[in-house]
């Protein structure tokens, strides 16, 4: 991707890819490095071409001023001639001594500066707007440059012997050119006072936030604990519920085989009057006979 890049370039890139080729070694080159090399030297070129831009257009402005003050200074020489010629055909010599004779004298005044409003320069030449360009160039730098790092050493070597204002440039990766004073009010700035109350704020906060945090883990510790000991305490109380319901089957259960004993109980005592009122096989007494009443009863042989 690296080489890919690098051949679509134009042509005048060509000594910047050439550089590249050389310092590096593009099959380890990372992407982020080249596209910020690439990017610095891009604001490079367009400051460049900025300053001779600038340059060009003084040079026209003070050969158009020069210009234009030669042909003043020729039709205030010929307005001088003609008047002096007047002055002849009027009062003669004694006049002719009190105009000047050197043409330069009567020139116009001094130019007047549009923005500081004092004579003997021009606007382009005010120091007022000079310091003015320069401190919205610094702010504008503080505002919106960013850093980049240039790793080509040949390249840096043969920039060295710059001016500091390309050298500034060429540690920028990014540059905006035209920046509003509406911008620059609109914009916040802290100071590092302002910062330390913030980050201080910021800290008493973060710790009173871990001290909550860790008193809410103790909490969900012991709470858990707790859930642990009613789980366990759940348990043993369900077994007693089932060792109850079993008791309560095992009651009904007596109280049903007590009732058949019982009955089982009387139909045995029962048995026994019978087998006792019996007789014996060799009484041969007959009915009515009275001595039936001193009979004793048999006893039961039976064995349970």
């Amino acid at each position: 991707l690296v080489r890919k890049i690098l051949r679509c370039l134009p042509k005048s890139w060509t000594p910047k890819v050439m550089a590249i080729e050389e310092a590096k070694d593009l099959s380890t080159l990372p992407l982020e490095q080249l596209l910020g090399s690439l990017m610095t030297h891009e604001t490079t070129m367009k400051n460049h071409e900025n300053v001779e831009v600038k340059k060009k257009k003084s040079i026209a402005l003070k050969a158009s001023n020069e210009e234009s003050e030669s042909d003043e200074d020729g039709d205030v020489a010929l307005i001088t001639s003609q008047f002096k010629k007047f002055l002849k055909s009027q009062k003669g010599k004694n006049a002719l001594k009190k105009f000047p004779h050197n043409v330069e004298a009567s020139k116009k005044e001094e130019p007047t500066c549009y923005e500081c409003k004092k004579p003997g320069h021009f606007k382009n030449e005010c120091p007022n707007l000079k310091k003015k360009e320069k401190f919205i160039k610094e702010h504008s730098k503080k505002k919106k440059a960013m850093v980049a790092t240039w790793d080509d050493s040949d390249l840096s070597s043969s920039e060295e012997s710059g001016s500091d204002e390309e050298v500034v440039n060429f540690a920028l990766m990014a540059l905006e050119e035209d920046t509003s004073e509406d911008e620059s009010e609109n914009e916040v700035n802290f100071t590092f006072d302002e910062l330390q109350n913030a980050y201080e704020k910021l800290y008493v906060e973060y710790e009173n936030i871990c001290l909550k945090n860790k008193s809410l883990k103790k909490n969900a510790i012991s709470m858990s604990k707790e859930l642990e000991i009613l789980k366990s305490e759940n348990s043993k109380h369900i077994n007693e519920i089932e060792s109850l319901k079993e008791n309560e089957k095992l009651k009904t259960e007596i109280d049903s085989l007590k009732k058949s004993f019982s009955t089982f109980s009387n139909s045995s005592g029962k048995l026994d009057n019978l087998l006792g009122l019996q007789r014996c096989v060799f009484d041969k007494a007959g009915l009515g006979y009275e001595e039936m009443k001193n009979v004793k009863h048999f006893k039961n042989f039976f064995v349970k």
